[in-house]
């Protein structure tokens, strides 16, 4: 017989998963199936395609970022003799050797020009009004999706600097993925794409953190997370999720990621 119940916290409210599956599988249906179109195919293209060239996407209102050199300065002393100027107060010159050495500045990505983007299966390219670029994929070292900023920088091995392309925060995955894909098509690494994405929509459908053990028995120590716990659609389909704590199903449910507590009557089949 227990000593003591212990009753744990909710479970977090789950973030907006329903939502990021969906981008996950509209992204894997695009992977698996888009090969990109030509002219011809009723869609309009920015660009002119080459021979054997299929258009994916376009981005209009994209930024042409570079990786720039800020201002330098001088370090260092003049180890001569000062001389104050006749007829001044203050004014003094220095004549003699001087020591010292530039230290150039800082490089970091810099906006240069704003315009359309555009991807193929065998370049991406930038039309701004002051600026153009042309990244190669055959020429492709690498591509980097900035962490911390809504920018990829593509380096390429005919261009010494590195250049990218800057776009809004909200539209930052689909571009990215855009991306991915157009080097995926180029690269024949479809596949390698299609696995990476399979992966994370398995991670969506299991990202939540598991709760506490409901109770805590003595003699035995505290239980740890169940394996199989997590999110799953309401059963009872009042709310959009309930709370399957690897046992059975809990009274923690939410819709919108809104959480609410909602008792469900005993032995409910478990998720599939």
């Amino acid at each position: 017989m227990p000593l003591f119940h212990h009753k744990p916290p909710a479970p977090p409210p789950p973030p907006d998963l329903e939502r990021l599956r969906q981008e996950i599988e509209q992204q894997l249906e695009i992977a698996r199936t888009f090969d990109g179109v030509v002219e011809g195919d009723g869609v309009d293209i920015p660009i002119t395609l080459h021979k054997g060239e299929r258009f994916f996407s376009a981005v209009t209102g994209a930024i042409l970022i570079e990786t720039r050199r800020g201002a330098g300065h001088w370090q260092g002393a003049n180890q001569g003799v000062s001389v104050r100027v006749p007829g001044t107060a203050s004014m003094r010159y220095r004549i003699g050797q001087t020591k010292g050495s530039f230290v150039p500045g800082d490089e970091s990505p810099t906006p240069i020009d704003e315009g359309t983007f555009a991807l193929t299966n065998q370049r991406a390219t930038f039309m701004g009004a002051k600026q153009t670029r042309e990244w190669l994929w055959s020429k492709l070292v690498g591509v980097a999706h900035q962490p911390a900023a809504p920018w990829t920088a593509i380096a390429v091995s005919n261009r010494q600097k590195t250049s990218g392309v800057g776009y809004d925060t909200e539209h930052a995955g689909l571009i990215r993925f855009s991306i991915d894909l157009a080097v995926a098509k180029a690269n024949d690494s479809t596949e390698r794409l299609i696995q990476e994405l399979e992966a994370e929509l398995a991670a969506a459908g299991g990202a939540i953190a598991p709760p506490v053990t409901a109770a805590i028995s003595a003699p035995a120590a505290s239980v740890g997370p169940v394996a199989g716990a997590r999110w799953a659609p309401d059963p009872a389909g009042r709310f959009e999720l309930r709370w399957w704590d690897g046992r059975e199903w809990t009274d923690h449910v939410t819709t919108g990621g809104v959480p609410a507590n909602d008792p469900l009557a005993p032995n409910v089949a478990p998720p599939v």
